[in-house]
């Protein structure tokens, strides 16, 4: 019976202990099931001595904050191996890589349910070790240590004692650091960053562990960021993981770190590349939404429902475009009522054709406010239900010059004329690697006798047409690349006397550059967007054998393309956004280098070339200007 009463009594004090814990740490602790004697075990363990009460706090703020974190890694016993050895391979093909070295299933692993008390107190220990031994820890808020240094995870990565193992890799530069006295976060990120190994930009596998990036020399961006993150934090510096869900124009995001300052202010950098207030990707290219990664649970969009809820505001970040240039809050009628009452509105920004959220908006009966949004970026206000998006308005720009530009597609149709389904200029960026090149003809196959019938004197429009003057008759003809032109040319035909083209057989410079099939065949194919691109820079060239002398009357050729322009006898068809999918207004073979199509002028479009199977850009009217974005 006594032994009943001193189980009862034991257990009325574990549950009155457990009552005093905030709720967050409630929360924690039930998830944790058969693991919470570990995380209660940190608690107690900086309960006894008061002089521990900031370290108590700061262990309160990693079990609070535990819930969502994981591992995520392969199953195999030799687990830092193999992902270096994934790194390593030069296969594109993840799962045969995964067969290849046997590494089983991916496991995601909870914190709350495996962490131990030990991981947790050194990692407590010697983040507080960094923050307090150097001297410009005193100007570091310890709610900016909690966020920037105390983490005992940078992602997913699986977990181990990195930080014991930076302070034994990176001893020298700790102790130098630490006796400085006139040392700052922001001179010692640099110090530090000058030291880490470079990476080739490689691979989409989980995340690594700090051993892992040690051991490689691949990764994307996101593990340049977190090797820094790992070895700063260890060294008291107090550092951020930043990114870009989707740049502006092109088809991905980017993560790049900030180092904190005396003053409370965050400077960018490149982990492992460039130091702060260098420029890099982060500072230099046109961004829609900036967001940093925190440990504390942040969660910008509160809906129970997580299926309404766009992946990128499901884990926890923070919006901080306003920290950068070229953020502008904007505000967007609504145009279409939610599908649901509580809908929340969001930014989708339009790459590859395809609208992709980047943002958030606060909604009130009549206009949407997008808080914090890049210029210069074609943009559509959306809702988000059960994992599909839906238009809440019309596309729209905001320029530099504090214009918005809505794009409606149901405006009074116009005769539009296009020249191009790309900036005309991008048609023609390789015409000027034809000057100077030469058409010979010649009477031995060795060319020994030739004669330069044509030369090349300017930058050649997109169709060349040269009428001979005097007699030229040969049985072998050729295009010469001038320097340096890589024989760049997309289309060659000799005329002979009744206007017809000449056929033969073609001879010319073997391979072509890095052997990606642009051979000199092609410039005599017929088809406007293959061009040769020669295996030397100068000195290659391409021609027909006629079989016997022909008389030579005319030359027509195109230089080198990109495939964007309106060429002869190539059908076009026309889109136009209208409120949720691109929509058909038809199609129309050219002619000539236009094509005309009847159209709403301020809608949003892009042009398709059906022959070539090539989209265009985005493309739009503004200022009675035809302008292409993408």
């Amino acid at each position: 019976m006594k032994f009943f009463f001193l189980f009862l009594l034991i257990s009325w004090f574990c549950l009155s202990c457990g009552n005093h814990y905030p709720l967050e740490i409630k929360e924690a602790l039930q998830q944790a099931g058969k693991n919470r004697h570990e995380l209660e075990k940190v608690l107690e363990h900086y309960s006894s001595n008061p002089a521990d009460s900031l370290k108590h706090k700061a262990a309160e703020f990693l079990i609070a904050n535990m819930p969502g974190k994981y591992s995520e890694y392969y199953d195999a016993p030799w687990n830092d191996v193999a992902t270096v050895c994934l790194r390593w391979t030069s296969s594109s093909d993840i799962q045969s890589v995964l067969d290849a070295y046997k590494l089983g299933a991916l496991v995601k692993r909870e914190d709350v349910k495996y962490i131990t008390a030990d991981y947790l107190i050194s990692n407590i220990e010697l983040a507080f070790q960094a923050w307090q031994d150097k001297p410009w820890g005193k100007y570091i808020s310890f709610e900016i240590f909690c966020e920037e240094i105390l983490p005992y995870r940078v992602s997913t990565e699986f977990l181990e004692s990195w930080r014991e193992k930076v302070l034994a890799s990176f001893a020298d530069i700790n102790k130098t650091l630490r006796e400085d006295s006139t040392m700052t976060a922001v001179r010692a990120c640099a110090e530090v960053n000058r030291l880490l190994p470079q990476f080739k930009m490689d691979k989409d596998f989980p995340a690594m562990s700090y051993t892992q990036l040690m051991a490689t020399t691949r990764s994307l961006c996101s593990g340049q960021v977190a090797l820094a993150a790992f070895v700063m934090r260890t060294l008291g510096i107090p550092v951020t993981l930043d990114f870009t869900p989707h740049w502006a124009k092109r088809p991905h995001g980017h993560d790049w770190n900030s180092v904190c300052d005396s003053s409370g202010r965050h400077i960018s950098f490149m982990g492992t590349e460039t130091n702060p207030y260098a420029p890099h990707q982060g500072t230099n290219m046109l961004k829609s939404k900036v967001y940093r990664r925190t440990f504390a649970r942040n969660r910008i969009i509160n809906n129970p429902n997580e299926k309404d809820i766009p992946p990128l505001f499901r884990d926890d970040i923070k919006d901080i475009s306003a920290e950068h240039k070229e953020c502008i809050d904007v505000k967007i009628p609504v145009i279409y009522p939610p599908k649901a009452p509580s809908s929340d509105a969001y930014l989708a920004l339009l790459s590859d054709f395809q609208w992709h959220i980047v943002g958030y908006g606060n909604t009130d009966s009549v206009n949407i406010n997008f808080p914090a949004v890049g210029e210069n970026v074609i943009y559509l206000p959306v809702y988000y239900t059960d994992g599909k998006q839906y238009s809440a308005g019309y596309p729209f720009l905001f320029d530099n010059n504090g214009r918005t530009a809505a794009f409606i597609s149901d405006s009074p149709d116009s005769l539009l004329t296009f020249s191009a389904i790309a900036p005309p200029a991008n048609d023609h960026l390789y015409s000027l690697h034809m000057i100077d090149g030469v058409f010979e003809g010649a009477n031995k196959p060795d060319f020994s006798d030739a004669k330069i019938i044509h030369t090349v004197k300017k930058t050649p429009d997109l169709y060349n047409n040269v009428r001979l003057s005097g007699k030229h008759s040969y049985r072998y003809v050729r295009y010469k690349s001038p320097k340096d032109g890589y024989c760049n040319v997309a289309e060659i035909e000799f005329l002979g006397i009744s206007g017809k083209k000449l056929e033969g057989v073609h001879i010319g410079t073997a391979w072509s550059y890095r052997n990606l099939g642009q051979t000199g065949d092609k410039a005599f194919d017929g088809d406007i967007t293959t061009f040769y691109n020669a295996f030397t820079a100068s000195g290659a060239w391409t021609g027909l054998d006629l079989g016997e002398q022909q008389t030579i009357t005319a030359i027509r050729y195109v230089p080198l393309t990109d495939g964007h322009g309106i060429y002869i006898g190539h059908e076009y068809e026309l889109l136009c956004w209208d409120k949720d999918s691109w929509k058909s207004l038809g199609k129309q073979t050219a002619a000539g280098t236009t094509v005309e199509f009847q159209a709403p002028s301020t809608a949003l479009f892009y042009i398709v070339n059906l022959t070539a199977q090539k989209k265009g850009r985005v493309c739009y009217i503004l200022d009675k200007q035809m302008r292409f974005f993408w």
